[in-house]
């Protein structure tokens, strides 16, 4: 993170504790602390500049002691740095859809092998039957995948088309009350029919809103740092020029607290 933004932390920290709380800087300390982690893969960390892990896991209020879903976790990205920020009091499922095995199981599979994620497992089950269990998890992260559950090529193992519906009831008991969904995905043109926006890889956010406050989460706040005005929102996410530079939308949401 900057260096002028833990200065100013360390110098209200050491004039009083009140300051030192409302500025959240342990939370602070322990992104860059993740984030500077030397057993991070070289690989991760050229994608550190475009991807801007510290600032979205703030933004998502994640913190050590935090049970989180990193959902569609793929490779492991960000379960990888959500390992070291959670710490030994916390834990980290890698979910991902059972039938992409095929393409990010022996990825994620190799960064767990041998124990090196100590506080993370991975997950693969069928997004129509996944169960999260009942508020069990502080934090899910879903980081440029909310879009496949409209892809038309994704089906349950079954062969039967994804079932939205069933995954986020199964996302909302899963987590605690008061507990936080943080979601990044590439921005679409607002209005457009998901399943054709899913075919860009994209995935409007007034959708994403709707379908989580449908689920009974609220929308809390969103982040423009990801924002990127120059992307015009018609191309697939990996066109020449556009590959992790898309325009990203990043909104943190949470479940009332009593339900």
């Amino acid at each position: 993170m900057l260096n002028a933004k833990k200065k100013c932390a360390a110098l209200m920290c050491a004039t009083s504790l009140f300051m030192c709380a409302a500025t959240g800087a342990g939370a602070s300390d322990a992104v860059d602390a993740a984030l500077e982690n030397p057993n991070r893969p070289s690989h991760d960390l050229r994608l550190d500049p475009v991807r801007k892990p510290g600032e979205v896991l703030e933004f998502f209020k994640i913190q050590p002691g935090m049970k989180v879903i990193d959902l569609f976790s793929g490779p492991g990205y960000y379960s990888e740095i959500l390992n070291h920020l959670v710490g030994q009091e916390g834990a980290v499922i890698m979910y991902n859809h059972a039938p992409w095995e095929a393409y990010s199981k022996k990825a994620s599979d190799a960064r767990v092998a041998g124990g090196r994620l100590e506080n993370a497992k991975t997950q693969y089950e069928d997004l129509n039957t996944v169960d999260f269990g009942k508020g069990q998890y502080d934090a899910a992260l879903a980081v440029l995948g909310m879009h496949d559950l409209y892809l038309k090529s994704e089906k349950s193992t079954s062969g039967q088309p994804i079932d939205v519906e069933h995954f986020l009831q199964a996302l909302y008991r899963g987590i605690k009350p008061g507990g936080i969904v943080g979601i990044v995905e590439h921005e679409a043109k607002k209005g457009i029919a998901p399943a054709e926006s899913a075919e860009l890889h994209r995935l409007d956010s007034e959708h994403i809103k709707k379908i989580m406050l449908d689920a009974g989460f609220v929308f809390e706040a969103q982040s423009s740092v990801l924002r990127n005005n120059a992307d015009d929102l018609t191309q697939i996410v990996w066109a020449d020029g556009l590959r992790r530079h898309t325009d990203r939308a990043v909104m943190r949401f949470r479940k009332p607290t009593g339900r």
